[in-house]
């Protein structure tokens, strides 16, 4: 019942005997030195998260198309009958619009309700593609702060063995290196976790801004190609106008 009093008692009078323990400027790797074992994991969480982030946003923007400006252009070839050229032009475009157009496009001759589910199945095999790598920064904001909490009772068992073999007389250096353990861990597992959880939310959003530009595009994409068959008398099913092409699964709280 008195062991926390006495601790905070003896940590006290050390810190009045030396109140400079800690030196006022670290290096990265004396903080990761002084904070323990524990560092290093969590240390290495953060590069991966690093990486994983820096890899995704190329990615996307690189997925990034001005949708307005191609959406014109391959309606005005759709209404010509120039699906050739079409075809030729979304050759160009890259990521997976691009890909989802350029299916779209190969297959206009099918029946409507094939054209959709064409449509459908290319825009659904682009979800695991987006979603590629995501998961290990859920997994690293997770467990970053247990990582921390971790090093924490560390630290603090530490700082309690140091007084029990000092028998009471314990040092300002045998306290300062547990609770030191005990603090930077928890600080660093917590740094760890908030940047990586703010970078997967952010990346998640891509991911909506992408897939609902796909949902754009093959929607007017098709019913670009149904004015097509009216205006030239084709055969096709009857159709409703407010019919969007939607991917069948939705990703975002896939890794939550």
């Amino acid at each position: 019942m008195n062991a926390v009093p006495f601790f905070l008692d003896q940590l006290f009078l050390a810190a009045k005997q030396n109140p400079r323990v800690v030196p006022e400027a670290m290096s990265l790797f004396d903080i990761v030195y002084k904070g323990g074992l524990i560092m290093w994991p969590i240390l290495f969480c953060s590069i991966i998260a690093l990486g994983v982030f820096l890899e995704r946003l190329i990615t996307y923007r690189r997925s990034e198309l001005h949708v307005e400006e191609i959406v014109s252009g391959i309606k005005n070839l759709i209404f010509k009958g120039n699906f050739d050229e079409a075809l030729l032009r979304s050759s160009s475009f890259h990521g997976p619009i691009g890909r989802v157009i350029r299916q779209i496009i190969l297959f206009h001759y099918l029946p409507i309700s094939e054209l959709r589910e064409a449509a459908q199945n290319a825009a659904q095999l682009e979800i695991p593609k987006l979603e590629a790598h995501l998961p290990i920064l859920s997994t690293i904001a997770s467990i970053s702060p247990l990582l921390g909490l971790l090093g924490t009772v560390n630290g603090m068992i530490e700082a309690f063995l140091a007084m029990n073999r000092a028998s009471g007389a314990v040092s300002v250096t045998d306290l300062a290196s547990g609770i030191w353990m005990a603090l930077v861990s928890t600080a660093a597992g917590i740094s760890v976790a908030i940047p990586t959880q703010i970078a997967y939310n952010f990346l998640v959003t891509r991911i909506s801004s992408i897939l609902g530009d796909i949902e754009r595009v093959s929607t007017e994409l098709i019913h670009s190609i149904i004015e097509y068959r009216w205006q030239n008398n084709q055969a096709f099913e009857e159709v409703d106008p407010n019919h969007e092409i939607t991917p069948k699964t939705e990703p975002y709280d896939r890794h939550n």
